[in-house]
C-alpha cells in the first residue's frame, strides 16, 4: 500500500518544484577536499535528556575518517565506515562489524537518554553496538555542528560522500522505529513524519545553511520514481505470480476437498457395509451357537445311539447262535402232534439234552450213532428229540464243546413260550417257514 502513496508524494514534490516536501528528496553531496562541509549552531535545547540522529548515507572518498558529522566538543560524531561512533568523547569503533559497500546508499542511525545511558548505533536497522554513557550526564547544547568535516578543514576527515533525509530528534528512538526507518526505505519518509513533534533539527533545514567549499544539491525524486517504479513492478510481479500460485492452491484445495468428500462417501459405504456384515456375522453366531447345541445334542444322541446299537448287536450275536437249530419237527412226534404244550413238557423238551450232550463230545454225529443212542438212552424221556441232530448244524459233524454247548441250550428262553400252543402240523409248517424264511431269529 505504501507505494502509491510515495508515488503520489513524489510527484507531487516533482510538481511543486521546492515545496517543503520537494525539499526532503534533495540529497547533499560532498567533495573530498577539507573546506566542502556545511557549519552552523543549531538549537538542541531540548536534546539534554535525549537524542536520535538518522539518515541516508553514501560514502564515496577515500579519508581515514569520513566524518558524516561532528557536534560540540566532542559531545556527538558520526564516520561513515563504522569507526569513532562517539558521545561525550567516548567512542565505539566497530569497522569489523561494518559491511557496507562504498558507493552503496545505506541507513544509518544513533540513540542516547540519560535514562537509559546506553549510546547505540544502527546500520540498516540492524544494532552493531552500543556503549554504556556516565550517570546523570546530560547532552550538552549550545554547540557547533558540521557536516561533511571534523570540526571544519580537517585534513583526513572529509566526508566525499552523499547524504540526505538526515534528522536530530529530541528522543531515544527504540529498536523497532529504526527499524521502521530503514525498511521503509530511502525514497520514503513516512516513518520520519511519524516523530514529527520530536524532530528538532530537520533536514530541509538544513538544505537551507549556508555551505562552505563545494557543497551541492543532488535531486533525489527522478532517483526514487525510477527506483519506487522498479519496485513496483517487482512487486506487482510478485503478486502476480502470487495470485497465481494463490489460485493453484485454491483449485488444489477444492480437488482435495472433492476427494475428501468421495473419500467420506467411501468411507461411509464401507461403514455402513461393516456394521450390515457385523450384523450378519452376529446373526450366523448365533445360528452356529445354536447348530453347536443341537450338533452336541446329536452327538449325545448318536453316542447313546450307538451304545444301543453295541448292545443289540451283542444280544443279535447271542441270539444268531441259534441260527436254524431249531427242530420244529420234533413236535410232529406222537408225543408232541394235535397236543397242548404244558409247562411240563416245555420243561421237558429244554433239558432235554442236559444229561446226553457232554456224553456225545467227540463222536461224530452219524446215522449209525444216532440209532445207537436211541437203543442205548435210559433216559425215562418217552420221546428224546433224535431228529435235532439229523439237522445241517450236528449231522455228519464232530460234535465239539461248543455244539454241545448249543444243543442243551438250544430250547431256552423259547420252550416256555411255547406253553399253551397246540402243535398241530400246520403250526410246525408254519413254524418251520418263518424261521426259514425271516430274519426274526437270524442276524445274517
Amino acid at each position: 500500500m505504501f507505494l502509491p502513496l510515495v508515488l503520489v508524494t513524489l510527484l507531487a514534490a516533482q510538481s511543486h518544484g521546492a515545496s517543503e516536501t520537494a525539499q526532503k528528496f534533495k540529497a547533499l553531496r560532498f567533495t573530498q577536499e577539507p573546506s566542502s562541509f556545511i557549519q552552523f549552531i543549531p538549537d538542541f535545547s531540548r536534546l539534554t535528556q535525549a537524542v536520535s540522529v538518522c539518515g541516508w548515507i553514501k560514502a564515496l572518498g577515500s579519508a581515514t575518517y569520513p566524518t558524516v558529522f561532528f557536534y560540540g566538543s566532542y559531545e556527538l560524531t558520526m564516520l561513515s565506515n563504522g569507526g569513532h561512533i562517539g558521545i561525550f568523547g567516548s567512542y565505539q569503533h566497530l569497522q569489523s562489524k561494518f559491511s557496507v559497500r562504498k558507493g552503496t546508499w545505506f541507513h544509518t542511525c544513533v540513540t542516547w537518554s540519560v535514562s537509559s545511558r546506553s549510546h547505540k548505533y544502527y546500520v540498516n536497522g540492524e544494532l552493531l553496538g552500543s556503549k554504556q554513557t556516565p550517570s546523570g550526564r546530560l547532552f550538552n547544547t549550545g554547540g557547533t555542528l558540521t557536516l561533511g568535516n571534523w570540526g571544519g578543514n580537517a585534513g583526513g576527515h572529509e566526508f566525499g560522500g552523499e547524504m540526505v533525509n538526515l534528522n536530530f530528534y529530541a528522543k531515544e528512538l527504540s529498536a523497532r522505529e529504526v527499524g521502521e526507518m530503514a525498511d521503509g526505505g530511502m525514497c520514503n519518509d513516512m516513518a520520519v513524519d511519524k516523530h514529527e513533534e520530536v524532530r528538532v533539527l530537520k533536514w530541509e533545514d538544513i538544505l537551507k545553511k549556508s555551505r562552505s567549499g563545494t557543497v551541492t544539491e543532488a535531486d533525489m525524486a527522478n532517483f526514487c520514481l525510477t527506483n519506487l517504479l522498479s519496485q513496483r513492478e517487482q512487486v506487482e510481479g510478485e503478486l502476480k505470480e502470487t495470485r497465481e500460485k494463490l489460485s493453484e492452491t485454491q483449485q488444489a484445495l477444492e480437488e482435495k476437498k472433492e476427494t475428501e468428500l468421495n473419500l467420506y462417501e467411501e468411507i461411509k459405504n464401507v461403514s455402513s457395509q461393516l456394521n450390515f456384515t457385523l450384523v450378519t456375522l452376529e446373526e450366523v453366531s448365533t445360528e452356529l451357537n445354536q447348530t453347536t447345541g443341537e450338533l452336541g445334542e446329536c452327538s449325545k444322541r448318536l453316542n447313546q445311539t450307538e451304545e444301543e446299537f453295541g448292545r443289540a448287536t451283542e444280544e443279535l450275536q447271542n441270539y444268531n447262535q441259534t441260527k436254524n437249530i431249531w427242530d420244529w419237527n420234533v413236535f410232529l412226534s406222537g408225543q408232541y402232534i394235535n397236543k397242548t404244550i404244558t409247562s411240563e413238557q416245555a420243561e421237558q423238551i429244554r433239558s432235554s439234552w442236559d444229561d446226553v450232550a457232554q456224553k456225545l463230545i467227540g463222536y461224530k454225529i452219524t446215522d449209525a450213532l444216532i440209532k445207537f443212542w436211541k437203543i442205548v438212552d435210559c433216559t425215562e424221556l418217552e420221546d428224546r428229540p433224535w431228529s435235532m441232530l439229523y439237522s445241517e448244524r450236528y449231522h455228519n459233524k464232530i460234535l465239539t464243546q461248543e455244539l454241545a454247548d448249543g444243543l442243551t441250550s438250544v430250547w431256552e428262553g423259547i420252550s416256555e413260550k411255547l406253553v399253551g400252543v397246540t402243535m398241530t402240523e400246520e403250526v410246525v409248517e408254519l413254524l418251520n417257514y418263518v424261521s426259514e424264511e425271516t430274519n426274526c431269529y437270524c442276524g445274517n
